[in-house]
C-alpha cells in the first residue's frame, strides 16, 4: 500500500474515533441530569434489547435454516417422484 493510503486509513479512523468519544461524552451528560427513575427504566431498556434481540435474531436464523433444508429436503423428494396421474373415466 502507498504511504497516501495508509494516511486516509489513519485519517478515517481518527475521525470514527473522535466522533465515538463525541457520542460517550453526549450520552455521559444526558445521564447525568436523569433522575433515578429514568436511569432505571433506561438500564432495564437496554438489558431487553441487550438479551432479546441476539436472541430473537438466533431463533429467526436457527428456523429459517431449518426451514430451507427441509424445504430442500420435500422439493427433492417430490422432484424425484412426480406424483402419477390417471385418465378420468366416467
Amino acid at each position: 500500500m502507498q504511504r497516501d493510503t495508509f494516511r486516509n486509513l489513519r485519517r478515517a479512523i481518527e475521525a470514527a474515533s473522535h466522533d465515538i468519544t463525541r457520542a460517550c461524552r453526549r450520552v455521559l451528560r444526558a445521564v447525568a441530569v436523569m433522575p433515578w427513575p429514568a436511569i432505571l427504566a433506561c438500564c432495564i431498556a437496554l438489558a431487553l434489547v441487550i438479551s432479546i434481540l441476539p436472541l430473537a435474531l438466533f431463533l429467526f436464523l436457527v428456523f429459517m435454516g431449518a426451514k430451507i433444508v427441509v424445504g430442500a429436503f420435500i422439493v427433492d423428494s417430490r422432484r424425484a417422484d412426480p406424483p402419477e396421474y390417471t385418465a378420468y373415466k366416467e
